[in-house]
């Protein structure tokens, strides 16, 4: 068998949009934290990230402008490499402080939270379990 033969004769996802019920990358109209539209209909969100409200919060959207304005739409890379700006160290600066702890890191995702503490607490023979 063909490596990517299997790629080819997958028909499943194609079945579920065409018969309506495919649940993923589905377009929102408007997204105002607990509550979205998709296809015209005012829905309750239970799958969202924005758990603390933060996304729709005014001072929030201020902010965001402000750094719009400053930085532009985006850094210049990672973190890691070349994309770290003051506002980052500035907001790992004011956390330590706020928890009484010598410094911070901010993760931009959970994902990476996830991967870059237990990678940092755990080696070789270890087990994990989340």
């Amino acid at each position: 068998m063909d490596i990517f033969e299997k790629c080819f004769n997958f028909t499943a996802a194609k079945q579920a949009i065409k018969e309506g019920y495919y649940p993923y990358f589905i377009p929102l109209t408007e997204n105002e934290g607990t509550e979205v539209v998709y296809r015209g209909h005012r829905l309750l969100m239970c799958g969202s990230n924005n758990y603390l409200g933060l996304t729709t919060h005014p001072q929030v959207r201020e902010a965001a402008c402000r750094a719009v304005e400053r930085y532009g739409t985006s850094c210049t890379g990672s973190r890691f490499l070349n994309g770290t700006l003051e506002m980052h160290e500035q907001l790992e600066h004011e956390l330590a402080a706020w928890v009484g702890m010598e410094a911070a890191l901010v993760f931009s995702t959970g994902m990476q939270a996830n991967l870059g503490t237990v990678s940092a607490l755990v080696g070789r023979g270890d087990y994990v379990i989340l």
